[in-house]
């Protein structure tokens, strides 16, 4: 399971405007948070697996309490002889956007250092560990016997920002990357372990491969730092499976390549597996051979939980009417770069209202004309399998029709000259083509980096049996 991000209720001391607002940017079932734990403990607790995986995100915003009722709801899988491993995600270290909501106003919640961090999962993995990496929170363990995991940090919280620290904003990284001395110590421990003959695989907050081929340029957040690289060395170092969180998608990719005499090929499998309280809320069971080579991973959703009786249905909702909070929301971060087009804007012939003059205006616009194929873009990359839905072409052009249509009727009510509207919806359509098609293709596709003869493959992302050496 991953991305839990559990909300202690000590958070919300009186609904009001503060919390909602939060939602509104942010739109997780967390008021139900603690309970959908506490269902898929029991459920381990009754089906008694050898090992829980969870990579990251376990608290709302690194509120020491937060994590405090995490670990009490965990406790019963560690009573039952289950082992527990968790890494940290970029929300749960140092967070200065843990609050406490009350009414119409907010304050800083006590936040969780790396060493509290260490402290409180203590017997969820760092406990178990036989090595640790200096450089960061990163440990590797031995499960089970006969298969080593390399837990890894690949949070950046360092570069957080504080306004009780003197900053300019509250600011929670969500970035990520391996440090160059974690690599190096994790590629010697991997080494070290495959002497022994070990099977080794990893877990990290961040994607390690890309899960559509425009990942790490339109959605660099949500994939390490040098991915490519990092992916090839852990590959030749006898790593081929990772398990990730953080993109709150059900997804499974491959990254395979040659060596540069076109000889020998490896791959890495990363399984992205979904937030439990966000739309699809899907955790994962797998079953696996006593040698680790083979791999049954299929997918199991939160249907319903005693206080919500459509736990979906509802998260549904919340994520398909949250899409123009979050365009509003990214709007506003990038605001001051986007007014900075405006004379480009100028240049090309457009008069000086073609450009709405606040973020608000911006994102009406563009909801009008685009939010309900951006939502099912969004809604299907989300569920995997990407290519049991519509047809994406069809989608794709549509959304390539409709983002015309707003650059036309846009420039009619300004009253821009015929020649300015036309050269701007072909100017538009040929940017769509080039920049925005294949990207909308490998994400409603699923066919995603994955190098020659390979790259017309897919991977089932709910239900999937992998085959890895050792």
């Amino acid at each position: 399971m991953s991305d839990i991000h559990v909300m202690s209720p000590q958070l919300l001391v009186k609904e009001g405007s503060a919390f909602s607002s939060y939602l509104n940017s942010d739109p997780k079932l967390l008021e139900y948070s603690g309970e959908v734990l506490e269902q898929l403990v029991a459920e381990a607790v009754k089906r008694k697996p050898d090992l829980v995986l969870i990579p990251g995100d376990l608290t709302k915003d690194g509120e020491l309490v937060s994590h405090q009722l995490v670990v009490s709801i965990l406790t019963p899988l560690r009573t039952a002889g289950i082992p527990v491993i968790v890494v940290p995600g970029n929300h749960d270290i140092d967070n200065p956007e843990g609050y406490y909501f009350d009414g119409d106003e907010k304050r800083s919640a006590e936040r969780t250092s790396p060493d509290q961090f260490k402290q409180l999962y203590a017997d969820f993995g760092y406990n178990q560990a036989y090595a640790t990496d200096p450089a960061s929170l990163s440990f590797v363990c031995e499960p089970l016997e006969g298969l080593v995991l390399l837990c890894l940090d690949t949070n950046m919280y360092e570069f957080n920002e504080y306004l009780d620290r003197g900053g300019k904003r509250d600011y929670n990284q969500t970035a990520g990357r391996l440090r160059p001395a974690t690599i190096t110590w994790a590629l010697a421990e991997a080494d070290k372990a495959r002497a022994k003959g070990k099977q080794v695989i990893l877990m990290e907050h961040h994607n390690i491969v890309q899960h559509h081929d425009a990942q790490a340029q339109i959605q660099s957040e949500y994939i390490i730092e040098n991915h490519t690289s990092v992916s090839q060395q852990m590959a030749r170092h006898g790593v081929h499976l990772a398990f990730t969180g953080h993109t709150h998608l059900q997804d499974i990719a491959a990254y395979h390549y040659y060596d540069a005499l076109k000889v020998k090929n490896d791959s890495i499998v990363d399984v992205s597996t979904g937030s439990t309280i966000s739309y699809p809320n899907p955790w994962r069971t797998i079953r696996v051979s006593g040698d680790f080579t083979k791999w049954e991973i299929a997918t199991e959703y939160i249907k319903s939980i005693p206080s919500l009786a459509d736990v979906q249905g509802t998260c549904y909702k919340r994520l398909a009417d949250n899409i123009s909070g979050g365009l509003k929301w990214h709007i506003e971060y990038a605001w001051d770069e986007i007014y900075k087009k405006k004379p480009y804007l100028t240049a090309l012939g457009c008069n000086d209202q073609f450009l709405p003059d606040n973020p608000a205006d911006l994102t009406k616009l563009i909801t009008d004309y685009l939010i309900d194929d951006l939502t099912k873009v969004y809604m299907i990359h989300n569920e995997g399998n990407e290519w049991q839905h519509e047809d994406p072409e069809a989608l794709i052009e549509r959304l390539k029709t409709n983002l015309q249509k707003m650059f036309r009727e846009r420039s009619e009510y300004v009253e821009q000259w015929e020649l300015t509207t036309a050269f701007l919806e072909s100017l538009v359509g040929t940017v769509f083509d080039n920049h925005l098609k294949p990207g909308l293709r490998s994400m409603l596709s699923d066919i995603n980096q994955m190098n020659e003869p390979l790259r017309s493959s897919r991977t089932d992302d709910l239900n999937t049996v992998l085959t890895i050496g050792r």
